[in-house]
């Protein structure tokens, strides 16, 4: 706010004062006696009040009357040309105080104008500093945001990527284990083929042993009573030999006959083991694939 100024009341109190107190009423004076005061106003005041008070005569001493005129018509000459010498001096003087005060004043506006500026732009330095320090702290804690936030992001991408590589893992290895699920579902399938393949040729086998074990026995069975014969044959050999010759033939025959039959049953033996071996065989080949199946 702009300095309140002085008067000139306050001026010309102060002056009357110190001229009361025997000093002299001078702008440094008179300055210190108000505590205030610009010396460009105070001078102006000082000038107003010094034109305002009467002049004092002063009590002139008594001479005789033609040298008292003579001195008088002298000294009211040289006073007449000393007062107008004095006077355009005092006109001069008082221009360029008058011009000195009022560019005073203007400065000292001016200057309490720039006063209000300082105090106005200060008061703005201080709130601007206010606000920067504000304003720093606000970016400080959102720079500190978005380093929390860069590096949540930075874990949330590396938790991304991690993601995508165990899907793109567990993708692969559903992609391995349909294309072994497939190789597996055509393996069931090709060992129920030959699941039925097998059951079909341990039947044949089997019916293959059955006819070769009925054959044996029928086989045996033949051998035996040839052997009766045989045994037989023998027994009337010894009663009948007579009959050497005849029955010596059949003999012959029954001998050979005999020997076709065994020959005929160790073929059926060597078949029918071998036989037994491919229906054990294909037995353990089905278990193992009925086994494999569960």
């Amino acid at each position: 706010m702009a300095r309140e100024g002085i008067t000139f009341e306050m001026v010309a109190a102060a002056a009357d004062a110190l001229v009361g107190e025997g000093g002299q009423p001078t702008i440094r004076a008179v300055r210190e006696r108000l505590g205030t005061g610009s010396p460009n106003t105070v001078h102006r005041h000082l000038t107003a009040w010094r034109e305002a008070r009467p002049v004092a005569a002063a009590a002139a001493p008594e001479l005789p009357v033609v040298l008292a005129g003579a001195i008088a018509s002298e000294i009211e000459r040289a006073a007449a040309q000393a007062r107008a010498e004095v006077e355009a001096r005092l006109v001069q003087t008082q221009s360029e105080a008058a011009e000195l005060s009022a560019a005073g004043e203007a400065i000292e506006a001016e200057r309490d104008a720039l006063l209000e500026q300082v105090t106005a732009l200060t008061t703005e330095r201080d709130q601007a500093q206010a606000t920067a320090t504000e304003r720093a702290a606000e970016i400080a804690r959102l720079v500190e945001q978005v380093e929390r936030e860069q590096k949540a992001t930075e874990a949330a991408r590396v938790e991304v990527a991690t993601a995508r590589l165990k899907l793109e893992a567990q993708a692969e290895r559903q992609a391995e284990q349909t294309v072994e699920l497939e190789r597996l579902r055509a393996a069931l399938a090709e060992a129920q083929q030959g699941r039925i393949a097998a059951e079909q040729q341990a039947a044949v086998l089997s019916a293959r042993f059955e006819a070769m074990t009925d054959r044996t026995t029928r086989a045996e069975q033949r051998v035996e009573g040839l052997e009766r014969q045989l045994q037989q044959a023998g027994q009337e050999l010894s009663s009948a030999r007579v009959q050497v010759q005849a029955q010596q033939t059949a003999l012959d025959g029954a001998v050979r006959e005999i020997e076709a039959a065994k020959r005929q049953v160790e073929e059926s033996r060597a078949q029918a083991k071998k036989a037994g071996e491919e229906a054990a065989e294909l037995r353990g080949r089905l278990a193992a694939v009925q086994s494999g199946k569960g």
